[in-house]
């Protein structure tokens, strides 16, 4: 048994799919997802039933959509230059651990201990994010405890 021709190709299903995905707002991957799709089964389809013509006019369609909801918005269209680089909440990473990471933390975390105040208050009050400050803070203590487990001061 061969291939079977994508001329006779009809299938109800599939192209009830593909033409509410070419009607709607929705980028290929979310629609697929959202309803459990084939991913390479619904590519094929669509290849099929719509063509490159098809395609190109609704990604301009979606263009202009998005283009006059920010109009009405009072807001300008995006510039085509490249987005800027993402920027962290808290202006520092805090997945890594480089010294010069383990120093900022180390010193925030002793001068709150010093200050008496509590992660969450000492946050606040320099900007920093309580939940980053409170990781450094058990970090620390985990390896205070770890070097020397009776609680002794090293000299």
């Amino acid at each position: 048994m061969g291939h079977r021709s994508w001329a006779k190709a009809n299938n109800p299903y599939w192209s009830n799919h593909v033409a509410t995905w070419y009607g709607g707002h929705q980028d290929v991957q979310e629609y697929y997802r959202r309803r459990d799709l084939s991913v390479a089964a619904f590519t094929r389809w669509a290849r099929h039933l719509l063509s490159p013509e098809d395609l190109r006019k609704r990604k301009e369609r979606l263009r202009n959509l998005r283009i006059k909801k920010l109009e009405r918005q009072g807001k300008k269209a995006p510039s085509k230059r490249r987005r800027k680089a993402y920027t962290y909440r808290y202006n520092m990473r805090t997945d890594r651990e480089p010294i010069a990471v383990r120093a900022f933390w180390g010193m925030h975390v002793e001068a709150m201990n010093w200050s008496g105040m509590g992660s969450a208050e000492y946050a606040a009050a320099l900007g920093l994010s309580p939940y980053a400050l409170r990781i450094w803070r058990n970090r620390f203590a985990a390896k205070a405890e770890h070097d020397d487990p009776h609680g002794h001061q090293l000299r």
